[in-house]
């Protein structure tokens, strides 16, 4: 087990365990400690990884990246047909729950500034990932809103990041979802940071809209059958036809005076899933337009704000390590 120096692999093969989903990359897990510490543990599954040393030099490029909005990660353990990675455990579930969980009587409504500040901590977030190693041009490969956690204090943390460099051709991460950019969707191994954008402006989307990244349209022509759209071009063909409104989520209709924010959001998220990549804002630029939006002061640094040279937790030689 490397990382950690406190956590051994029969810690966790002593600790209880509770499934808390599956995803593109794996299984993660709730696991407690004979402490009594809880940690998240994600048993990989269908990486293409060449050996252990290109693993471990991978693994130690993210062990360093450290930020507010990003899940910490703690040790990893590699072993031919065991591969595990341990987080440090996000209490308060993710933002697909927040957002899609007990709709219906009795479900609290996620307020409009919470939609914001996990937009905000979001973008931070990937804007590090992208930033924090210029020789390396980090992505993170798998945005949704299942991998963005919330943590006791309601911020927004990115997990899952970083391991799109290990997608084997026949994975089901590299296969279309309703995040994926148009040119990833066609080549699961095409994913670039401005496929991150894309994805990132499908879950503003998803934010604004309360829907899910595919969903059903019932208004398709013929047979009566319905037909699955995704997010962008729903949203598209209702602002095309000037009924604007008709986008938002009708729990974010109870607040007043939120109108403009929620707007300016809209144009932001349906920049960000321009079909053409050199069309997409960086994610610089994001961060700084969701900031203004929400009247934080907005410093002139700002685009080199999470860049490596701000950031002593990220050295150019540990980038270069696994180049």
């Amino acid at each position: 087990m490397a990382g950690d120096r406190g956590l051994e692999l029969e810690d966790l093969l002593r600790a209880s365990a509770e499934m808390l989903g599956k995803g593109g990359f794996g299984t993660a897990y709730k696991a407690i400690l004979d402490d009594g510490n809880v940690v998240a543990v994600k048993r990989l599954k269908d990486l293409s990884v060449n050996g252990k040393k290109e693993f471990e030099q991978h693994m130690e490029v993210l062990g360093r990246l450290r930020h507010p909005n990003l899940v910490g990660f703690k040790a990893y353990y590699f072993a031919r047909d065991e591969k595990l990675l341990v987080y440090e455990y996000m209490p308060n579930g993710n933002l697909f729950w927040l957002l899609h969980g007990n709709r219906g009587p009795g479900r609290t409504p996620l307020d409009w500034t919470t939609r914001l500040k996990i937009a905000a901590g979001t973008a931070r977030g990937i804007s590090f990932i992208h930033n924090s190693c210029k020789s390396l041009k980090l992505i993170h490969g798998n945005i949704k809103s299942t991998n963005v956690l919330i943590d006791k204090n309601g911020n927004a943390k990115v997990s899952d990041f970083g391991f799109s460099v290990f997608i084997s051709p026949s994975s089901s991460v590299s296969k279309s979802n309703g995040y994926r950019a148009p040119e990833a969707a066609l080549d699961g191994r095409k994913l670039t940071q401005k496929s991150d954008i894309y994805s990132f402006g499908v879950l503003l989307l998803e934010l604004l809209t309360g829907k899910c990244p595919s969903i059903m349209d019932n208004t398709a022509p013929g047979s009566g059958y319905s037909s699955v759209i995704d997010l962008p071009r729903w949203v598209q063909s209702v602002v095309r036809e000037e009924w604007t409104a008709e986008v938002f989520d009708l729990e974010l209709m109870r607040y007043k005076d939120i109108e403009e924010e929620m707007v300016g959001l809209l144009q932001i998220a349906m920049a960000c899933t321009q079909a053409s990549p050199d069309q997409r804002p960086k994610i610089n630029y994001v961060v700084k337009m969701i900031d203004e939006l929400r009247g934080v002061e907005v410093s002139p640094a700002h685009d080199t704000l999470d860049s490596v040279s701000e950031s002593p937790s990220v050295s150019e030689d540990t980038c270069r390590a696994s180049e």
